[in-house]
């Protein structure tokens, strides 16, 4: 009992500058909590005032109205032209020889959230009938498949065959809110943009690491191998053992390193990985956070995957990234999904991308805030069309033809410089620009993302006083009142921080003596549990021997309570199966006495 108060003791003597340190820190964590408020309440206010100035536009259903065509047909895309629009469909003619252009097209007006029917003059070119006629007289399986804009021009795919490479387009020109046919001979100038902003490299031999579990490494970041049976991602250059932080199964399990085919590209914080293990099909996508020490397979990637604007991260058909490790999927069920465009508002706060199936003409669109750093809700659609006042005409088609067709309409930010709303121009703000103040004010949401994650995250407070001083430097109406003064809200933030990186290498410290204490106490537990369970009992001194180490050993878990940072838990554990095998073997001891020799060698 003596050797375990003296224990305590020297335990708790020792713990104490760790825990006056861990005081120091907690203060310091507590009032970046409490700046960290001052500032999202003071970006709250500015984003008001900013609103009262240059107006704000919510993206919100305002209704839905219905189209009526001719034939019952099946839509298939739609299109803006000024305020009328184009709507493309497909109608079963049956045993008619000759199909029209009123069997693909119809054209209405939009006003005031109404349609009206409007004649086919848009479409009144000679030779564009003559090409028309042409194409579904050559081409038996014609199927209208979509509009698309390319810069001033709209092209009308047709498919000709069964694949979506299989098409036929017609050239127009854009002049206002009239069309000009240009040719049929533009197929070819019809593309998609790159569906990865960003080059794969592929891992060569100078990166691999052999050794008993051989891995490549990837700019000695992180490290990945797929043998032994299982993919595997690690972030410590050990090729002694094979456990990392991410592991799957493979399909086949004898496979060596120069098997699998790796390939990667480093965007700031993450890390994707494109890997194809032996004799299997499909490339897995994976992406690595730095920061946060964290794997995710995102497959989506395969499809397409984009760069979202400032640097902010990844966003792709079904789902966003975020350099600090915010991860979002929406549940589409979509799958080959090309990247077709990206549409930034006028204010320069939101960002739409587009997303489209070439198969079955279905859209996603995905809306990216650069304030909030969130994506809303997507909008899946069969066809879209922005009009300049920033509303948005979408549709789902049927599966079986029909005649009414039901059209939603959209208010959105997304709108042509001649809509904008009026602007208080007498304003400081309107001085410094919209565009300004939401690139400043996103800039402010990152540090208060920051500030809402754990001590874990990688040169946590590094990147505080880095980003805290470039807004700072960076913005020379950070300290006008007009903006509410956030300078010495963020000056405070940076020198907290800067005064944390010390503070938290001494916790550091302190966080990994007490691990380390830990797990020597738990080997030890380990090895005495095991010796008790192994030991036969023959002879009186054993048990007494026995009974001795674990007590001993129980008094050493006790004063690991006293350590600061120690994981109570397993703490609670490793005494929970010392006392329990104490106990034990206590009743078996009581048994060996009541024997009559037990005794016999003290005798």
């Amino acid at each position: 009992m003596a050797d375990t108060i003296t224990a305590t003791t020297e335990a708790s003597d020792a713990s104490a500058p760790a825990e006056l340190e861990g005081q120091t820190y907690e203060i310091i964590r507590k009032r970046l909590q409490h700046a960290g408020g001052e500032l999202r309440a003071g970006l709250a206010k500015l984003n008001e005032s900013r609103k009262a100035v240059f107006g704000s536009i919510e993206t919100e259903l305002i209704g839905t109205e219905r189209v009526t065509t001719d034939n019952n047909c099946i839509p298939r895309d739609l299109v803006a032209i000024g305020d009328r629009f184009l709507f493309g469909y497909n109608v079963h003619v049956g045993l008619r020889s000759h199909v029209t252009l009123a069997d693909v097209f119809s054209v209405y007006r939009y006003h005031e959230r109404t349609f009206e029917s409007q004649p086919l003059e848009m479409l009144g070119d000679e030779q564009f009938q003559r090409d028309f006629d042409d194409l579904y007289k050559y081409y038996k399986e014609t199927r209208f498949a979509r509009f698309a804009l390319r810069g001033p021009h709209l092209f009308m795919v047709f498919r000709i065959g069964k694949g979506p490479a299989d098409i036929k387009t017609f050239k127009w020109a854009i002049d206002g809110d009239r069309l000009v046919y240009l040719d049929n001979r533009s197929d070819h100038q019809f593309t998609y943009p790159p569906q990865h902003e960003f080059a794969w490299t592929k891992a060569t031999r100078d990166q691999y690491r052999f050794g008993v579990h051989p891995h490549v490494s990837i700019d000695d970041r992180v490290f990945v191998e797929a043998v032994g049976g299982d993919l595997t991602v690690k972030v410590e250059n050990n090729t002694d053992s094979g456990e990392g932080i991410y592991a799957e199964d493979v399909d086949n399990a004898d496979q060596t390193l120069d098997d699998a085919d790796v390939q990667y590209s480093i965007q700031g914080n993450l890390i994707l990985m494109k890997v194809l293990p032996y004799q299997e099909r499909d490339y897995r996508y994976l992406v690595f956070n730095e920061k946060i020490k964290e794997v995710r397979r995102i497959d989506a990637i395969a499809d397409s995957c984009v760069l979202l604007p400032d640097d902010h991260g990844l966003i792709f058909p079904n789902g966003y990234y975020l350099q600090t490790g915010e991860y979002k999927t929406f549940d589409l069920d979509l799958t080959d999904m090309m990247f077709e465009k990206r549409v930034r508002s006028s204010n320069g706060e939101d960002v739409l991308f587009v997303f489209f199936n070439r198969l079955s003409g279905t859209y996603v669109l995905l809306s990216y805030n650069l304030i909030s750093q969130e994506v809303s809700t997507p909008t899946v659609c069969s066809g879209y069309a922005f009009f300049g006042s920033g509303e948005l005409l979408t549709f789902r088609h049927q599966d079986e033809p029909q005649k009414h067709h039901a059209l939603q309409i959209w208010q959105t930010p997304y709108l042509d410089e001649e809509y904008q709303p009026h602007a208080k121009t007498g304003s400081m703000l309107y001085k410094i620009g919209n565009r300004e103040l939401v690139r400043g004010m996103a800039e402010c949401n990152e540090v208060l993302n920051l500030l809402t994650k754990d001590d874990t995250y990688g040169n946590l407070y590094f990147d505080l006083v880095k980003r805290t001083g470039d807004i700072v430097d960076s913005y020379f109406w950070i300290d006008k009142e007009e903006t509410g003064n956030l300078k010495p809200t963020l000056v405070q933030i940076r020198d907290t921080a800067a005064g944390a990186i010390s503070e938290f290498e001494k916790v550091t410290r302190a966080r990994q003596d007490t691990a380390k204490r830990l797990r020597e106490v738990a080997q030890s537990t380990k090895a005495a549990l095991s010796t008790v369970q192994s030991e036969r009992f023959e002879h009186i001194d054993a048990f007494v021997r026995s009974l001795a180490e674990l007590r001993t050993l129980r008094g050493e878990i006790i004063s690991l309570r006293d350590l600061r940072y120690v994981d109570l838990a397993h703490v609670d554990r490793l005494d929970k199966q010392v006392s329990e095998e104490a106990d034990r073997l206590a009743g078996r001891c009581v048994e060996f006495l009541l024997q009559p020799d037990s005794l016999a060698p003290y005798a």
